[in-house]
């Protein structure tokens, strides 16, 4: 069986910050690349198999969430 690993993203207008961990938590990558679909694409091609990601929400998001029922994690 495969190991997994686990992407965090933070994604900005330009730019998108990663780290790449394994299953025990250590980091395997990190960086930041261009916020475009191609340099997106081309990165993706490079990570270790398979893969799982998450993204940190813009603070735009998160303002138009807090004031809505439910959002008690905002």
């Amino acid at each position: 069986m495969q190991s997994m690993y686990y992407l965090g993203l933070e994604v900005h207008k330009k730019t998108i910050s990663y780290c790449v961990k394994d299953a025990s938590g250590r980091i395997q990558l990190e960086g930041t690349i261009p916020a475009t679909r191609m340099d997106l694409d081309r990165w993706m091609k490079t990570l270790p198999q398979p893969w799982t990601a998450a993204m940190e929400a813009t603070g735009r998001i998160y303002d138009h969430l807090k004031p809505h029922p439910g959002s008690a994690g905002c």
